[in-house]
């Protein structure tokens, strides 16, 4: 079991500095308590107003078990080797309620077993979809049949939405945070 530590790469797409940051953002851009990922959003300018559109719908759906959500973003990370997902969320799942077991079975080479029976399917299918580019008929019935057909949407586009920003992070090589910076987070906003 290995999960993503670092970037093996040495050139990376720089942060924009505070005053791009903040024009892009606004006046609540505090630079003390931004999260990298978010800085690096900003400089998409206006890109901007979309990404953080999904990471707000994503992070605020009311009826979304958090643990279900941290359990895709580090089954993802894991998939994809992104290291800044891994890290970032390595904390934020346990602030959200998950085991070290559980956080280390997202860590899993092959396939995720031993943990809670929703957490195992819900790492299924982001294994599927992240490799196999789809859901074997298998995967898609135990969803629907596990979580109804409005949630399992939800969990298909946020699995899409986490391949996408595992690619966008691997590719601008978004710098690791500090821990403390993490802090007692369940969500980058």
């Amino acid at each position: 079991m290995n999960y993503p530590a670092s970037y093996t790469s040495t050139v990376s797409v720089p942060l924009p500095d505070d005053d791009a940051i903040r024009s892009v953002v606004g006046d609540t851009y505090d630079p003390g308590t931004a999260l990298n990922v978010i800085k690096m959003f900003a400089g998409t300018g206006d890109l901007y107003p979309a990404l953080i559109g999904m990471v707000n719908a994503i992070f605020g759906t009311k009826d979304i078990d958090a643990k279900h959500r941290e359990m895709i973003i580090l089954r993802a990370a894991k998939v994809l080797d992104t290291p800044y997902e891994w890290q970032a969320n390595a904390t934020m799942a346990g602030n959200a309620g998950l085991s070290d077991a559980d956080i280390s079975a997202a860590a899993s080479d092959g396939l995720v077993t031993g943990i809670d029976h929703e957490y195992v399917l819900i790492c299924r299918a982001t294994d599927e979809l992240s490799q196999a580019h789809t859901l074997t008929d298998e995967t898609l019935t135990a969803l629907l049949d596990t979580f109804g057909v409005v949630t399992t949407r939800r969990y298909v586009a946020m699995i899409a939405w986490f391949n996408l920003l595992s690619l966008f992070l691997n590719g601008t090589r978004v710098p690791l945070e500090t821990t403390d910076k993490i802090g007692s987070r369940t969500s980058p906003i």
